[in-house]
This record gives structure tokens, C-alpha cells and sequence, in this order.
């Protein structure tokens, strides 16, 4: 093989998209054909496909760098501070108080006692103690660090490389202004609870950003029975312009069930005999599986999952979080351009 470790790899990749991206940008001119130029955007928009999932993997190996780095140096300036070596100081930031329970010890030994076979249970038991003491430990360890972070000044500027403004496609549900400022792009599971969590924040941020723009894109997990069908439903009150009330109301419900789909149909007025037909056509299946397609393709395997301006973030994010994303994007908006 041509790279026989991880980080040859790793080294490869950094190298190629340095040497792609050196000195050009998207409205370098790379060809000319028969008078008419061809730009390096419009050459990166035929292979996205292909070039996004590698910028994201250095992103995402960067971001992991970038965290050890800063943990590192806030080690060495709270070690100088305190007067103490970094060995010192990391024995330090893992104490405090540790309370492992017998009924602890008893619970994970019940549940893992088919990998102790090899072991008596004494001996599995004390094993398992001296593994939750050590998780209590760490834990203290992350969150002294999380402490370092707040006592000392630190400012993240790795910016996540966008994705293309290709995923608002005019097809999605969306609201807010169509020439937003910030564009923020939802992929989400109506079983999942995460998702839900998520939706209270949404509206906190739509409520006080006027200038975003929010698109909602389906990623049905195969571990929800009812995730497609609902996707399917939320598409088919869309055709009657009811998809955010649909979608707000499968977000509430208790349960989900074709059962639930009729309903909320009923309840929103709905047509009932369009509303049923377009829950077995095809094109309901065809739709969620476009956005299915678009988050593969993008590397997006879990929800909730946003992109703002583009940018991949993960997870059920806060409001805070959401508003620190947001306004580092609307203060790029904000720049004056360059003259030179």
C-alpha cells in the first residue's frame, strides 16, 4: 500500500488540499476555453461531492489538535501559576471528592457479568470499583479543565469549511428571509429526542434573529419504526402549505403512528383524501430520500445535525451557542471589503 499508517494519510491530505488551495481562490481563473474562462468554483461545484467530505475530515482532525493544544498551554500557565510541575497539577485537577456505592459496583457487574466469566466475582467486582473511581476521577479532570477555560482568556477561531449553498435548493421547507444573512440548514428525526429538545431553541433563535433563514431537511434513522412514515406525512402537509404546523404538532405528539398522521391531519384541516393519497405515492418516499441522499453524501449520519452558512455542528446545540455561531457569521457579513 501506498500509506501504511493513519497518519500518513493524515499527512497526504493536509499536503493535498494545501497544494489545491495555495494561492488561488474561487474566482482564480484555471482554464480558458475559446475565450470564455473556467474558475476554480465552478471546477470545485462539479466534484463537492468529492472534495467536502476530505475538507471536513481535516477539519475535524485540526479541531481535535486544536483542543489538545489549548489544554496543554492552559495546563502550562495555571502549573506556573500555582508554582507547581504539570505532573503536580494533573494530580491535582483529578481530585475531589469520590463516592463509588456497592449498589454501583452491583449494577455494572450485572450487567456485565457475561465478561468476567474468566474472573470470580470478587475479583470482577473490585475490577469494576477500581473502573468507576477512575471514570469519577476523569470526570473531576474535564471539568477542572472546563474550569481553566473560563479562568483563562481563550478565543477559537477554526472556522468549519463550508458545504456548498447548494443544500437551500428551493425544494425544502423553509422560513425567514430568502436572502438571509445566516442560513441555517436542520437535518432532524421526528422520533428522535435530541431533535425535540432542539425545536424550543429553534424558535428562541428565530424570534431574535429577524435576518435567518431556517431550512428543515428529513434524516429518518432506520432505528425509528415510525421516523420514515412520519417524514413522509410532515411532506405530504407540506403539499397543503401546513408543513411547520405539522411538523411542530409530530414534535408534541406523545407518540407517533399513522393513527397520530390522520389526526393531526384532521386537526389542521387538512385534506383528508389528498392528505392519504400522498402518504403512498411516491414522490412523499422519493423527497425524504433526496434529503437522505444529500446528508450521506455530505457525511451527515446523525441528527439533530446543522449546518450554518454552511458549516457542519452537531447536536442539540444551546441558544448561547446557536447566538455565538450565528452573530460570528453575521459579523463576516458585516466586514467592508477589501479595496486592494
Amino acid at each position: 500500500m501506498l500509506f501504511r499508517s493513519s497518519r500518513g494519510r493524515v499527512l497526504f491530505l493536509i499536503l493535498l488540499l494545501r497544494v489545491c488551495a495555495q494561492a488561488q481562490t474561487g474566482e482564480t481563473v484555471v482554464a480558458t476555453v475559446n475565450g470564455r474562462d473556467v474558475t476554480l468554483q465552478q471546477v470545485d461545484e462539479t466534484v463537492s461531492a468529492a472534495v467536502v467530505p476530505l475538507q471536513q475530515q481535516l477539519y475535524a482532525i485540526r479541531k481535535v489538535a486544536l483542543e489538545n493544544l489549548i489544554t496543554t498551554r492552559l495546563l502550562e500557565d495555571e502549573a506556573r501559576a500555582r508554582g507547581v510541575s504539570l505532573e503536580e497539577l494533573r494530580q491535582l485537577l483529578t481530585r475531589g471528592e469520590i463516592s463509588v456505592t456497592r449498589v454501583q459496583v452491583e449494577d455494572a457487574y450485572a450487567q456485565n457479568a457475561s465478561f468476567f466469566a474468566a474472573m470470580s466475582p470478587d475479583e470482577a467486582r473490585e475490577r469494576l470499583r477500581l473502573d468507576l473511581e477512575t471514570q469519577a476521577r476523569m470526570k473531576n479532570y474535564r471539568t477542572a479543565i472546563e474550569g481553566l477555560r473560563k479562568k483563562w482568556t481563550v478565543t477559537v477561531n477554526l472556522v468549519a469549511p463550508p458545504l456548498g449553498v447548494e443544500l437551500d435548493d428551493g425544494l425544502s421547507p423553509s422560513r425567514g428571509p430568502v436572502k438571509a444573512a445566516v442560513t441555517i440548514v436542520e437535518f432532524s428525526d421526528f422520533e428522535c429526542p435530541f431533535c425535540r429538545q432542539a425545536q424550543e431553541t429553534l424558535k428562541q433563535v428565530a424570534e431574535q434573529y429577524a435576518e435567518v433563514r431556517l431550512v428543515f431537511k428529513h434524516l429518518p434513522s432506520e432505528g425509528h419504526r415510525n421516523s420514515l412514515p412520519a417524514a413522509r406525512a410532515a411532506y405530504c402537509a407540506g403539499e397543503q402549505e401546513r408543513f411547520w404546523e405539522f411538523h411542530d404538532a409530530l414534535f408534541a405528539a406523545s407518540k407517533l403512528s399513522s393513527e397520530t398522521f390522520a389526526e393531526l391531519a384532521g386537526s389542521l384541516g387538512l385534506g383528508r383524501e389528498k392528505f392519504a393519497a400522498c402518504l403512498s405515492a411516491e414522490r412523499s418516499r422519493a423527497a425524504v430520500v433526496r434529503d437522505i441522499e444529500t446528508a450521506r453524501r455530505y457525511r451527515i449520519d446523525s441528527t439533530p445535525s446543522f449546518l450554518i452558512n454552511g458549516k457542519l455542528v452537531k447536536g442539540a446545540l444551546s441558544f448561547a451557542e446557536f447566538q455565538s455561531l450565528i452573530e460570528r457569521e453575521l459579523s463576516l457579513t458585516r466586514k467592508p471589503s477589501s479595496t486592494n
